[in-house]
């Protein structure tokens, strides 16, 4: 039967003395392929030459110093296939090979490469052979994983057979681990994903940290979308300790699932027996496709107080605040809704409990064609307060069922470059019991009025806005006084105040940066209350808020003087500064009074006008210090980093009257690259309660650029 007829086109270069032939295949049966020799002899339906040359199609391309091309009919099919050795590469579907020889048949779109190696992320892939699949996977016989470039690599397991599916997952059987060519661990089978977790693969460590301690984490399985770790440590003086830790991180960012288990043998100071301590704790957040429902759980249960500071480990947090919580929110076009479970699982806290809390918010309406807006949301909890075991006094635990009902109406009324919001409003909650055994139903009235103008100047830099502003907020007395109700938190916490504040804000947009935030900000204002015999003094403080934000550049300076004690109640500076691709620092500093009490809502007033002053001074809510923080990182060259880390405090007063201690931390870390893959941490230190500290630590982790 005659060869199919093909198209042929020869140009020959006399300075590069090369034959590209360009060869498009007119039969159903072949694969149209790019050919390009240089000085190729054709004879048989072959092409052949020994000086070099490529050969390409869409899905591979094949370049090595002797290639033989095959093109022709062999017994009845159609034969298309290459066969090339020396100084191969070979680039197929997104991976690169190199090998001794290949063999790749076209129309089968698979082929084996002899003595070939690959790479994915930070791993190195080789093997005898190197079975090239169709749908791009890979298998490899009598394979060896490393992260070693060198070609005698210090540590690589070897296995019989090595799957890779998608240039992700690998497979392997019959594994064996060496580490100096020495056999150290035999596994009947393996699995990890090559590409996914972000965390290091294997970590050693060793340091100093109320003793000397040993460690490594390592990854003993990984595929698609999950990982497990294990770790094991040993302590001097303390004993042995290990970890099991999982990950689900699923590729789609819709869920995630961490969890870490730790037992270790430890002494107490206290105690003269060796005592078993654990911490468990885990996150599982989750988001529906739609993002409208959000799903969240974690919990922490650890066997004393001190557990989550003595085995403190930077890659064991899972970001739980050392919380057990589940909650779910759902949001709809007219409606929100939330539902929070919340226990105890650590009987040496002191929490409250939501055992179960349920909240409805709907969207505000307007009434009728009124102008005026209706804002409103009920919640319903069952609250049980729980006070820790360990305390020296034991305190009665308190619990009641809770219904919170909230209404709310404002009207925005335009009046040119000014706009003024009033707004009434009334809250009801309902104590199922209280101290003294009887229902509570609390109730009061919000109202005030928001009066806020806009007003705007261009220049040929930055466009200037202003805005003055002034709000009237008031709160009836209520009609239970806060002692005889139960306070679970600062939701429970109502009295009676007036308060306005008056303030000018201004703003500097950059022409440069248009649709972007305010290169500027300056806010300027004060707090007045009325009829107040708690504040004595109509304004008691001032406040200025600045921050400027540049492109490499951040500065964050706020500011509050007290015009009773005429000094300043807080002064808080933060500098965030990228000098360039090597330097990079974050400073800050922090001054508070004794008069600036340590509130979880600054701006709520709520405790001020409730409690007296000296009252407030005798309570672990004054507390005076001053504290620096810095943190800088430098790059010393490519293969150094620096980072260094300080926090300093003094001028220290607790509860007007106990005069603490200064104190000075930090810590330095020195790393680099041992190789593409090992990172080296050399860390020293000092804190307050560990004294010097000092490490090293080795891990094995993707180099980012």
């Amino acid at each position: 039967m005659p060869l199919p007829k093909f198209f042929i086109s020869c140009m020959i270069s006399p300075v590069m003395k090369s034959l590209p032939i360009f060869i498009a295949a007119l039969s159903l049966f072949s694969e149209e392929v790019q050919v390009d020799l240089r000085n190729p002899v054709y004879k048989h339906g072959v092409l052949y030459t020994n000086q070099g040359g490529v050969i390409q199609n869409d899905d591979i391309r094949i370049q090595a110093k002797h290639i033989q091309y095959f093109h022709r009919m062999e017994e009845g099919k159609m034969v298309q296939k290459i066969e090339a050795e020396g100084d191969l590469l070979i680039q197929y579907k997104d991976h690169v090979f190199v090998g001794s020889e290949l063999e790749f048949d076209f129309g089968k779109k698979s082929g084996i490469v002899y003595d070939g190696k690959t790479a994915s992320t930070m791993w190195y892939v080789g093997g005898d052979k190197i079975q090239l699949n169709a749908d791009g996977n890979y298998r490899v016989t009598n394979a060896f994983v490393t992260t070693c470039e060198n070609k005698d690599s210090t540590w690589e397991f070897r296995a019989k057979k090595i799957n890779v599916i998608k240039d992700q997952l690998l497979e392997a059987k019959k594994v064996r681990f060496k580490f100096f060519k020495a056999l150290s661990l035999w596994l009947p089978s393996f699995k990890m994903n090559l590409k996914k977790f972000k965390g290091p693969v294997f970590r050693y460590y060793v340091n100093w940290n109320k003793g000397p301690k040993v460690g490594f984490r390592y990854q003993l399985y990984s595929w698609q979308n999950f990982a497990l770790y294990g770790r094991l440590e040993y302590r001097w003086a303390k004993g042995w300790g290990g970890a099991i830790e999982t990950e689900y991180l699923p590729t789609d960012h819709l869920t995630s699932f961490v969890t870490r288990n730790y037992v270790g043998t430890d002494r107490l100071f206290n105690a003269e027996n060796v005592h078993r301590r654990y911490r468990v704790q885990g996150a599982f957040h989750s988001q529906s496709r739609s993002g409208k429902t959000h799903t969240t759980l974690t919990w922490d249960k650890y066997s004393d107080v001190r557990m989550p500071g003595d085995f403190k480990s930077e890659d064991f947090e899972v970001n739980t605040a050392l919380r057990t919580i589940f909650h779910i929110h759902h949001i709809e076009k007219d409606i929100v809704t939330y539902f929070k479970v919340r226990p105890r699982v650590n009987t040496f806290e002191s929490i409250k409990q939501d055992l179960p809390t349920g909240f409805v918010l709907t969207r505000p309406i307007e009434i009728k064609n009124t102008g005026v807006i209706s804002s409103n949301f009920v919640k319903a909890s069952y609250l049980n307060f729980k006070y820790s075991d360990k305390l020296v006094t034991t305190l009665q635990d308190f619990h009641s069922p809770r219904i919170e009902i909230f209404e709310n109406l404002y009207r925005p009324i335009h009046m040119g470059p000014i706009t003024v919001t009033p707004h009434f409003g009334g809250r009801a909650i309902l104590y199922g019991t209280s101290q003294d055994h009887e229902t509570k139903c609390l109730g009061l009235l919000d109202y005030g009025v928001r009066a806020n103008m806009h007003g705007r100047q261009q220049f040929s830099r930055y466009k200037h806005v202003i805005e003055p502003y002034m709000q009237y907020s008031a709160l009836t007395r209520p009609t239970v006084s806060p002692d005889s109700h139960y306070i679970f938190s600062i939701q429970d916490g109502y009295q009676k105040i007036q308060q306005v504040e008056i303030g000018v804000r201004n703003l500097l947009f950059s022409n440069r940066r248009p649709l972007k935030e305010a290169s500027f900000t300056a806010d300027l204002y004060a707090n007045a209350f009325f009829s107040d015999p708690v504040i004595p003094q109509m304004i008691p403080r001032l406040y200025l808020k600045m921050n400027w934000k540049l492109p490499s550049v951040f500065f964050s300076w706020n500011n509050c003087y007290n015009f009773r004690h005429q000094l300043m109640d807080f002064s808080n500076a933060w500098l965030k500064w990228t000098v360039n691709e090597n330097v990079a620092m974050c400073l800050e500093g922090r001054y508070r009074s004794k008069y600036d009490w340590r509130k979880a809502d600054h701006d709520n007033f709520i405790l001020d006008v409730s409690r007296s002053e000296n009252e407030l001074l005798e309570s672990p809510l004054s507390d005076r210090r001053i504290t620096l923080l810095s943190n800088v990182f430098i790059r010393l060259n490519p293969f150094w980093e620096l980072k260094f880390e300080s926090h300093h405090g003094f001028h220290r007063l607790y509860k007007n009257h106990i005069k603490e201690k200064p104190y000075n931390e930090f810590k330095i870390h020195l790393y680099t690259w041992i190789s593409s893959a090992w990172k080296l941490d050399l860390y020293y230190g000092y804190t307050l309660n560990n004294h010097f500290d000092w490490g090293i630590n080795v891990q094995l982790i993707k180099k980012s650029f």
